[in-house]
């Protein structure tokens, strides 16, 4: 009679150990990302020899001077397609 239970218990137990090791994953994968954007950011700054200093202070203008007072995502679009992706035909 309980043995349903018993294997739904069970499940849960394995289910709740997965979720466990997913999260830690996750945690993990969080860690390594903002790693990576930090050292791509310093990356950046040493090649355009910035000190940190400098690099605040252009972040600073920039937020209160874009060109059109149009938000970021419009000025800066990182999805830029090439002409010579295009196949036109005539």
């Amino acid at each position: 009679m309980f043995e349903r239970l018993d294997k739904v218990r069970s499940d849960l137990k394995r289910a709740e150990a997965k979720r466990d090791e997913w999260d830690n994953k996750v945690k993990n994968l969080q860690k390594k990302c903002a790693e990576i954007e930090k050292t791509c950011i310093h990356d950046m700054m040493v090649a355009a020899e910035l000190t940190p200093e400098q690099l605040a202070n252009l972040i600073a203008y920039s937020k209160d001077n874009l060109p059109g007072n149009k938000p970021i995502e419009e000025i800066a679009n990182t999805n830029v397609v090439k002409e010579d992706d295009f196949d036109e035909e005539y």
